[in-house]
């Protein structure tokens, strides 16, 4: 069960990224405001797959499940880099462009 929760989230991961790709390319969303509602995700899909690997976690085998709150932690700390990333990347083209502008007058 836990390949199950780890492939939809590589899938929503991948499937926000295409959707930013896709409305910043239409001129949509900003890069910006995509990188923090990636910030704002992260914790509710570290707390939700952290949740669920506890849920689906067998106790049976004698262990305590802190595993299963290692992997949400670690899920949500990939959706947080991610998030940096795309705000960082969002930061750097808005100076770029800002910088290009000043140099034009």
């Amino acid at each position: 069960m836990d390949v199950i929760i780890l492939w939809s989230f590589i899938f929503l991961i991948l499937l926000l990224n295409v959707a930013i790709g896709v409305f910043y390319k239409n001129g949509k969303l900003n890069l910006i405001f995509s990188g923090l509602i990636m910030l704002i995700l992260a914790p509710i899909i570290g707390f939700t797959s952290g949740a669920l690997f506890l849920h689906f976690y067998d106790f049976s085998s004698g262990g305590t499940g802190e595993g299963a709150g290692y992997g949400g932690a670690f899920l949500g700390l990939i959706t947080l880099a991610n998030g940096i990333v795309i705000l960082a990347i969002g930061i750097i083209m808005w100076l770029v462009r800002l910088f290009r502008r000043s140099l034009q007058k």
